[in-house]
């Protein structure tokens, strides 16, 4: 027998309802965590992810590797630069262009988010074994549909 969520049926029942929950739960923990030590957004985190690995890249770029709108990215990266996260710079040869890079100490606070993040993911997922956390790591990569970019509202 499965724990009652919402004692309404077709949203107990229900497989995208209860993988929405996961997520915003998951994601709230993690978000008051960040906020609290380190001043940015798990979505936040994911950028200084991007440009950890990526190095100096364009705004464009950062958001096709989220898989964000860009007027979504360019909000996420102006929060960046007012922590002091992220640097930009125009490209000499395309005006338009915004290069990203991490500063130091966005390189800091992504390690040290990094650490704090392993820490609630292992808390979170800690009723699952090892096997059914890939399992539903290999289950839920399966759905993402390629190309598909998200909106702001999601």
């Amino acid at each position: 027998m499965q724990p009652v969520m919402t004692n309404i049926p077709e949203l107990d029942s229900s497989l995208s309802f209860t993988l929405g929950l996961t997520y915003k739960q998951f994601r709230t923990i993690a978000n008051q965590s960040l906020n609290t030590q380190f001043d940015i957004t798990l979505e936040m985190l994911g950028a200084l992810r991007v440009l950890d690995h990526l190095g100096e890249i364009p705004q464009q770029t950062v958001a096709e590797a989220l898989q964000r709108e860009r007027s979504v990215t360019k909000r996420l990266i102006d929060n960046c630069i007012k922590r002091d996260l992220v640097t930009v710079k125009k490209s000499e040869y395309n005006k338009k262009a915004r290069y990203l890079a991490l500063t130091s100490k966005g390189l800091e606070v992504k390690q040290q988010a990094d650490i704090t993040i392993k820490t609630i993911a292992a808390d979170y997922y800690a009723p699952l074994t090892q096997q059914e956390q890939q399992q539903l790591l290999s289950l839920c990569q399966r759905l993402i549909k390629p190309d598909f970019i998200l909106d702001g509202n999601n």
